[in-house]
């Protein structure tokens, strides 16, 4: 309908929401705007285990897809081939990760040893404050900083950084063309930009064909195993409408699509690894808690979901890809 600017599902949403007289976020949502609701969205600070990056076997996919071992993190696999020998003999770099919310993702690059500063930004300051505080935790606030900033106003005050990190972050960046330009001006000369992102659909919005393999493995899932976090069971996956997008993260994907694209133009990509992602990241979303386990039936019901998955990302794509990219001279 419209371009998918609404569908059904939001009329069933919605209903549920009336028949549990839970109308309050809903109304509260349409009142707030723009930057303002990005903000309030991300204020959040709880991890999701309902999604698959919570899922430790999903991680260590990740890892064989990234580094080619999946005992080795992307962190660690940068820094040992990547930051060692590009800024050799120097060492002690100061980076800067975009988009940082609680920080976890930084604790892991800051550990790798090859930072003398990170710094870490975000739009929302109940995240920079979980952040600073888990990085006192874990005895790196010496080296990890958190602000709460603007990518935009950075590059107009001459921040200039040897690293920048888009970990999942750039996908919630707008108007591309005038953006990532303006990332590669926060970089010195030889400076890397090392990306872990989304480049999937914009808005989610799925394709057909991608959301007919997520079914068909959805529903070769025992029923025990789709069982969502409020007790109702995942029959299958959905396309969001647009509206509902906007209504619940202005930022999120909103321009995903164009993401890869536009780092191939502005940067020079020295590597590039893609994980997938195009099937399990929606077919998981909301039950990966189910999932947490290693255990035998867990673990064949998720080398079946990773061999469906790989069958199918020869015709489908990659929704997600690493990138080690230098700033064009």
């Amino acid at each position: 309908m419209l371009n998918n600017l609404v569908n059904r599902h939001d009329a069933d949403r919605l209903l549920r929401k009336v028949r549990r007289l839970d109308l309050d976020p809903v109304l509260a949502k349409l009142k707030v705007r723009g930057s303002r609701r990005v903000v309030e969205h991300w204020s959040e600070v709880a991890p999701s285990m309902t999604e698959w990056w919570a899922i430790p076997a999903v991680i260590r996919r990740w890892n064989r897809l990234m580094t080619g071992d999946a005992d080795l993190t992307f962190p660690q696999y940068v820094a040992r081939s990547h930051f060692a020998p590009h800024f050799a003999p120097r060492t002690g770099l100061h980076g800067l990760s975009l988009g940082c919310g609680t920080g976890g993702n930084e604790i892991l690059w800051a550990r790798t040893g090859a930072f003398a500063r990170l710094e870490g930004v975000d739009v929302a300051p109940q995240r920079i404050e979980f952040a600073t505080e888990a990085a006192a935790e874990a005895d790196l606030a010496e080296v990890l900083r958190f602000r709460v900033a603007d990518v935009q106003e950075m590059t107009r005050q001459g921040e200039r950084f040897d690293v920048l990190l888009g970990l999942q972050s750039l996908h919630h960046f707008a108007e591309l063309d005038a953006t990532l330009p303006r990332l590669a001006e926060l970089l010195h000369p030889d400076g890397l930009l090392v990306v872990d992102e989304f480049v999937g659909p914009t808005r989610f919005q799925w394709t057909d064909a991608q959301l007919a393999a997520a079914n068909e493995l959805l529903a070769q899932l025992p029923a025990s195993r789709r069982r969502l976090a409020d007790g109702r069971t995942k029959h299958r996956v959905i396309r969001p409408s647009r509206m509902s997008m906007v209504l619940d993260d202005p930022s999120e994907a909103v321009d995903a699509a164009a993401l890869l694209p536009g780092l191939r133009r502005v940067f020079d990509v020295v590597e590039e690894r893609p994980y997938g992602g195009t099937v399990l990241h929606i077919a998981l979303s909301g039950i990966a808690h189910n999932f947490l386990t290693d255990d035998a039936e867990t673990t064949d019901l998720l080398d079946l979901c990773f061999a469906f998955e790989d069958k199918a990302l020869p015709e489908l794509g990659h929704d997600f890809t690493a990138m080690i990219c230098r700033k064009p001279h």
